[in-house]
């Protein structure tokens, strides 16, 4: 199994191929031509296809955009034949093209063409199911905490620390925040209503609508292409860190037992 760090990434949702991956390209190309004058992104396939609903032209205008006007073609009809979600950067000086990037979003955030491929993820973990750890700890003696440390180093728990305090601001951010979520459903943020709702509640049901509060308040972020975690994509964000923080703040747990 490849390292949790491949398996919680902090990036912009809805999607960590649509919006993530083209964001991380904006900014590698950013640094490879950071004095052009104008910038022009072409997006093919899939990218263009579903593009606007992703928010993949805002993610990549983000990085641009304050350094010199940027122009998003849209190209649905055209798939390059390396992968479907494929960009081409261009920068441009005196109206000319001085320098072009084309590169793919193959997904998880990860960037790849025929020049550079991804790299192969290392797989840190030699045990592949829980039950084969759940042995290994009984036999060692072991927790699984103390398993992922000994697979991963102690700097893990930096990282993981890290990942905990986003998760926390964006089901914070998702609480507080109103309003309608971008895109043409005109679909209204209904995290904070349901939450204030549950602390009428009581028991089981308040635990539950709380939980749901929590998770709904996540996935809104993500829909609005806020900083989420992907756990393990941007579409599933919202589960985990919602059952984790109602254990944080209903059961007092200190900050390193979450991790």
């Amino acid at each position: 199994m490849e390292s949790l760090k491949e398996l919680f990434k902090i990036g912009n949702g809805p999607s960590s191929s649509h919006t993530m991956g083209p964001k991380r390209a904006a900014e590698e190309f950013l640094k490879r031509c950071p004095d052009a004058e104008s910038y022009r992104v072409t997006l093919y396939g899939s990218l263009a296809a579903t593009g606007k609903g992703h928010l993949t032209d805002k993610a990549i205008e983000s990085v641009l955009q304050p350094i010199a006007p940027t122009e998003i073609v849209w190209k649905a009809d055209v798939v390059l034949p390396f992968h479907p979600n494929g960009m081409l950067f261009e920068a441009l000086r005196g109206g000319e093209v001085c320098d072009k990037w084309e590169i793919f979003s193959v997904g998880g955030g990860a960037l790849a063409n025929a020049e550079t491929k991804p790299a192969d993820k290392k797989q840190v973990y030699p045990l592949t199911t829980i039950s084969e750890i759940k042995d290994w700890c009984y036999r060692e003696g072991k927790t699984y905490w103390e398993y992922v440390e000994d697979c991963e180093g102690k700097e893990i728990w930096d990282y993981l620390d890290n990942i905990w305090t986003v998760m926390c601001e964006t089901i914070e951010r998702g609480l507080n925040n109103d309003g309608v979520l971008p895109g043409g459903l005109k679909v209204a943020r209904k995290a904070s209503t349901y939450f204030v709702k549950s602390k009428s509640f009581t028991d089981s049901l308040a635990t539950r609508a709380k939980i749901y509060a929590y998770a709904l308040a996540v996935a809104e972020e993500n829909a609005s292409g806020g900083l989420v975690v992907t756990a393990p994509t941007c579409g599933s964000c919202g589960v985990l860190p919602a059952v984790i923080y109602h254990l944080n703040t209903s059961r007092e747990f200190l900050r390193i037992r979450i991790l």
